[in-house]
């Protein structure tokens, strides 16, 4: 029996994260200006990475949990 699931809340995020950069590079043709740009460096340009650091670093935790639990299961 599993007892902690972290990649169900990590698939979210990912995909939450995959839909706004889609959602973003759709409407960047229509929202170009000042304020779309100010926004982009502000916010964007440094939370995307960090979440694909995070989600990377989620991944890794999960792999050591589920050979935690395989040991304590043995």
């Amino acid at each position: 029996m599993r007892k902690c699931d972290l990649l169900t809340g990590a698939g979210r995020i990912r995909y939450a994260l995959e839909h706004l950069e889609t959602v973003w590079n759709e409407n960047s043709a229509f929202w170009n200006d000042s304020v779309s740009q100010r926004f982009r460096e502000e916010h964007l340009d440094s939370m995307i990475p960090r979440l694909k650091l995070g989600l990377d670093a989620i991944s890794r935790m999960s792999l050591l949990i589920d050979e935690v639990e395989r040991e304590c299961e043995s």
